[in-house]
């Protein structure tokens, strides 16, 4: 099999540890932007303390802000995604350049706190938009790097180079234009001017399709076989595999299509680090009282170690079911990283809802998390049932007895934390929270069975 340098691959010999690199970093700092979102309180839903309700609506700044700067991240990310399918070398500009949109990355959940606290101040916007707008001019200057330094796929048209151009660029521009709004409002406390600058964020979803009007999307992935250039550029992977020949020219014919390793790492990232800060919530005694045997039986009692171990199994769950459809799912498109980003936008919100509902044993609270465990599972199904169904993007799903099975597990997903919250609100009783597990059983039980017969049916019997 011919080695080729390909805008499909999304990694490369000489880059694989600089976006190794860099995805650990964004999927850290979306991750991170919810560890503000309003500390729970100890007496959430107790006598004397507040409801959920109230604690919920007092925080809807807060959540506002970090689904919006979630978003804007994750946007921000698939730039990058973007350019580096086509950057296929490394360099000290690059290095440097990447380094800096790296810290400016990192530092986003400190201003996007800021904003949560004072959500009416043009100011804070301003410390928000700033580093995003640095964030995606260095992407720019990358690019820019890339291109003059031929470090991109050698002899890559000028429609090509013109057309990522010109979704890198967005960002900054819009950025730029919001920044000046959020300067104006902070000099003359001028509401009207933040709420533009606010308003002016949609434009990074206008501006990319208009600019692929006058830039259009390249309408195949652009390769070349390495054999046929100097001994500078080194094979992207050794393949030798027929499916991956079969991908790869499936790919090649798609629009804007590209493999996903960069989606599944910062998939893997953004789960790894939720379910650590899960445990954040176990919290030792404090250092200002003595510790002592009773004071440590006290604080094993009162950690929410239960919802702990719930939520951990259950984000576990929710990263099988990822990895199961990225089994099948060997390419992806606009609609998948965006689905994508929205699964890991609900899977780094379940930890706030995790530690509401240890605080608050409540019916709204309980009820709260359950939506938040919805609405994630919703989104895993909705992306493994768009997969299923993009036929350039996926391999041979597999028997209909398999197929049957990947449609009751990702309608598991929803149904039994959908059931459940019904059941929790209508009867008022937190404990049939429990009917998830059973679904969860019987659905379990239901596959292997499945699957047994389905092995026993292709297995000639013994004469």
């Amino acid at each position: 099999m011919k080695a080729m340098l390909s805008s499909i691959s999304t990694t490369n010999d000489e880059t694989e540890r600089l976006l190794g690199f860099s995805d650990a970093v964004f999927a850290i700092a979306m991750t991170f932007l919810a560890l503000d979102l309003g500390a729970v309180p100890e007496n959430l839903g107790q006598p004397g303390g507040p409801t959920t309700a109230d604690f919920l609506h007092e925080n809807i700044p807060d959540y506002a802000v970090y689904f919006g700067t979630f978003l804007l991240v994750g946007f921000l990310w698939w730039r990058h995604h973007l350019m580096f399918r086509y950057i296929k070398r490394s360099s000290g500009g690059i290095l440097w350049t990447n380094t800096l949109m790296l810290a400016l990355v990192a530092m986003l959940p400190y201003p996007a706190s800021v904003v949560s606290e004072a959500p009416n101040s043009g100011l804070a916007l301003l410390m928000l938009l700033v580093p995003l707008t640095a964030i995606g001019l260095l992407m720019w200057l990358q690019w820019e790097i890339a291109v003059r330094g031929h470090l991109v796929i050698p002899n890559l048209p000028k429609p090509y180079v013109s057309y990522v151009r010109a979704q890198v660029m967005a960002s900054p521009i819009v950025l730029a234009l919001a920044s000046c709004a959020a300067t104006y409002s902070w000099l003359n406390d001028s509401t009207l001017a933040r709420r533009i600058a606010f308003g002016m964020w949609t434009l990074l979803i206008i501006l990319p399709v208009v600019l692929r009007r006058i830039y259009p999307t390249p309408d195949h992935a652009y390769q070349v076989d390495v054999d046929q250039l100097s001994d500078k550029w080194q094979s992207l992977e050794d393949r030798q595999k027929e499916e991956t020949t079969r991908i790869r020219g499936l790919l090649a014919r798609l629009r804007n299509g590209s493999d996903t390793d960069r989606i599944k790492v910062l998939t893997d990232g953004v789960v790894a680090i939720a379910v650590t800060i899960l445990a954040l919530q176990l919290r030792p005694p404090p250092h200002n009282e003595p510790i002592t045997d009773e004071a440590i039986l006290d604080n094993l009692a009162n950690v929410p170690a239960w919802t702990y171990f719930v939520t951990f199994v259950l984000i576990t769950l929710f990263w099988r079911g990822h990895v199961r459809i990225f089994t099948y799912l060997r390419g992806a498109d606009p609609v998948v990283l965006w689905l994508n980003l929205i699964f890991l936008m609900f899977i780094s919100f379940l930890p706030i809802a995790a530690a509401i509902n240890a605080r608050d044993v409540a019916v709204p609270a309980l009820s709260f998390y359950l939506l938040m465990m919805f609405l994630t599972g919703l989104a895993m199904a909705v992306l493994g049932q768009y997969g299923s169904r993009a036929r350039n993007l996926t391999v041979e799903l597999g028997t209909p007895t398999e197929r049957l099975i990947a449609t009751i597990r990702s309608a598991t997903a929803v149904s039994a934390f959908l059931i459940a919250l019904i059941l929790v609100v209508a009867f008022d009783s937190p404990v049939l929270s429990n009917v998830i597990w059973v679904i969860f059983i019987v659905a379990g039980r239901l596959s292997a069975y499945l699957v047994k017969r389905d092995r026993e049916a292709r297995t000639p019997s013994a004469a």
